[in-house]
């Protein structure tokens, strides 16, 4: 039975008898279109046709309510998916009926606690997946769909704007840059076949070299897409991988853009590259699963033979819907990890595997969450794997978990009604940041086994108060990962949600944020600059 209360409202009857001449019919409205527990809800009857006066009857659920009226007010007191029956009979008996699934979704979480915003930079595109990268100077990259690559200085200035690549097959950017020490670019763009490209730049906006090698050992050269994954920057070193006809993992000299090995493993990758403690190099490769190979092999110049993954975990396991979660590495118990999430047949998991040759540590089943699409994993200062989770309307399945992969169990969940498509990210203090397609920023502290709401708020409102040139910003959809710089300024990519014609980029501050945490993977990328090695 659905607890709930219901008021009676007033409306009107023709206390007179009205012959219409034609068939009775019924239908409602239901106000608002977004229906939240705890919150009133208008039910509006629409009838036509029949013979007038007419007798009304609800049912929600299983429930006869006792009001017989046109309209009726109606709050729900649990979330799902309900019924909603009206059953309308005329002056002469006839009847007609009308049913409507309503889905009721768990209570709002008001907004809470102080963003400042320092500045906004505005993207003429639509940013997915993107996340901006910190330069040692300060110095703020990020990307969009327009295919460029935008250079900020640390106080928000346009310093140069820059073609990443031409589109020939309708692909966009969706790749995020890295920095190398001395300030060198790299961003592999370019999501549909054929438009994947690699480009190293340097810190003055020219391109210091593109890379051409993608051709495979029998002469087959394959269409590269590069979807999410980030530049691996290590020694003397980058790695990088497409999907595609024929994907491929590749190790390349980061001062020439001239390759070394490579490797050619289903699927291609399609998240990391990440770089373990233990040396090796690893990926995601979508439904093929995870993978891992020595940085020995791939670095090996020449190769012009295929190189074999040294493991492969999770294979043929993962949801076809599985591509592109971030991964991450640390350590547990002492073990360099990799570690990640996955939806298979049985539902989604958070998983830790050994860097060397992908033994499971940990698996953990995340209860009533359906399939994982994005997000991804970061390690907080506890040893813990944070993950952020999808969301399926009506459910309260939202946010972020975190698992203790020392003992493969659930430690806390921070719920709300809305999907995180990004990783989070770890501040000096513990606490944890992320940001919702809904538009909201957050930031949570696990305090014992709950996780306590220090900071909600709506993005797009922040950003219309503090700047101009964004007045038509109505949800500013977060559809990448937080970002923490060494004095502890917060970037967050987004998008304008109505158009999808415009995004920016926003440097926020909060009081309690100090700087990234120093774990061993606190943020995507493993710090600002996305190199992608474990600390």
């Amino acid at each position: 039975m659905i607890a709930a209360a219901a008021l009676l409202c007033g409306c009107k009857k023709d206390p007179s008898s009205q012959d219409t001449g034609l068939p009775l019919s019924a239908n409602f409205t239901i106000t608002p279109e977004a229906v939240y527990v705890g919150e009133a809800v208008s039910l509006d009857a629409e009838v036509t046709g029949g013979t007038t006066p007419y007798s009304y009857k609800w049912t929600i659920g299983t429930t006869e309510q006792s009001q017989e009226r046109a309209q009726l007010t109606y709050t729900f007191t649990e979330n799902g998916s309900f019924i909603i029956t009206l059953n309308v009979t005329d002056a002469k008996g006839a009847t007609a009926q009308k049913k409507k699934v309503v889905v009721v979704n768990a209570p709002k979480i008001d907004e809470q606690g102080a963003l400042t915003v320092n500045w906004v930079g505005k993207m003429n595109g639509y940013n997915s997946k993107s996340a901006v990268a910190v330069a040692d100077d300060g110095s703020v990259y990020s990307t969009c769909r327009d295919n460029k690559l935008y250079k900020w200085s640390s106080t928000g200035q346009s310093v140069w704007v820059k073609d990443i690549f031409t589109a020939k097959n309708g692909g966009v950017n969706v790749g995020t840059p890295s920095i190398d020490s001395d300030g060198t670019i790299f961003i592999g763009a370019g999501h549909k076949n054929a438009d994947g490209t690699l480009k190293a730049f340097k810190a003055d906006g020219s391109v210091k070299w593109t890379f051409t090698e993608w051709y495979r050992s029998d002469g087959t050269t394959p269409e590269p897409s590069c979807q999410g994954v980030i530049v691996g920057i290590s020694g003397n070193n980058v790695y990088f991988g497409c999907t595609g006809q024929n994907g491929i993992v590749l190790s390349a000299n980061k001062a020439t853009g001239k390759r070394n090995s490579f490797c050619s493993p289903a699927g291609g990758a399609r998240s990391g590259m990440v770089i373990s403690k233990a040396g090796y190099v690893h990926w995601f490769g979508g439904k093929y699963g995870v993978f891992g190979i020595s940085q020995t092999s791939l670095d090996a110049a020449g190769g012009n033979d295929p190189l074999n993954s040294q493991w492969r975990g999770f294979a043929d396991k993962v949801s076809p819907n599985t591509y592109e979660g971030q991964i991450g590495v640390m350590n547990v118990n002492g073990v360099p990890c990799v570690i990640g999430m996955y939806t298979d047949e049985t539902g989604t998991k958070v998983y830790a595997v050994k860097a060397t040759d992908g033994t499971v540590v940990s698996e953990v089943y995340i209860e009533d969450t359906d399939a994982q699409d994005q997000g991804g994993v970061v390690a907080d200062l506890n040893g813990n794997i944070v993950a952020s989770l999808n969301y399926t309307l009506g459910k309260d399945n939202g946010g972020i978990v975190i698992v203790n992969p020392a003992t493969s169990t659930v430690v806390a969940r921070f719920r709300t009604q809305e999907k995180v498509s990004g990783s989070p990210a770890i501040d000096k203090a513990g606490n944890i940041h992320f940001g919702t397609e809904s538009g909201y920023y957050y930031v949570v502290k696990l305090e014992g086994s709950e996780c306590k709401l220090l900071v909600k708020r709506n993005l797009a409102t922040l950003v219309k108060d503090s700047v101009s040139g964004f007045e038509d910003l109505n949800t500013a959809k977060i559809w990448c990962s937080p970002v923490i710089g060494d004095d502890g300024k917060m970037y967050i990519c987004f998008t304008d949600n109505d158009t999808r014609a415009f995004g920016g980029v926003a440097c926020l501050s909060y009081d309690g944020c100090k700087g990234p945490g120093a774990s061993d993977w606190p943020m995507i990328g493993g710090n600002r600059r996305h190199t992608g090695e474990q600390k």
